[in-house]
């Protein structure tokens, strides 16, 4: 039972350090949450999400830097496949969907 609780608590203070500790956004917002409703449901599961799309996206990057370089495109590649949902997962402000590319 202890053991239940100090994970629950830990799970908590996880959960919750991210909101606390925010900065004052990188967009020039004096908002680091842009809407705090949406900010829970963003931190548990879009930004999971973004970081398996990035990771995902570097994967598809790596089996296609092949046919990329013989394109000449790879930079164009690596933007979309690597950069984009790179920045939409760590550079955004919390609970903040509308300005998506």
């Amino acid at each position: 039972m202890k053991n239940t609780l100090r994970v629950a608590i830990l799970t908590a203070i996880a959960l919750a350090s991210p909101l606390a500790m925010a900065d004052t956004g990188s967009k020039g917002s004096s908002d680091a949450v842009a809407d705090p409703a949406l900010a829970v449901p963003d931190l548990l599961f879009a930004r999971p999400a973004g970081l398996a799309g990035t990771t995902l996206g570097f994967a598809a990057f790596v089996v296609s830097s092949p046919f990329t370089a013989m394109a000449e495109c790879v930079d164009e590649a690596w933007d979309t496949l690597v950069i984009t949902p790179g920045e939409w997962t760590f550079t955004r402000s919390l609970g903040d969907f509308g300005d998506t590319k």
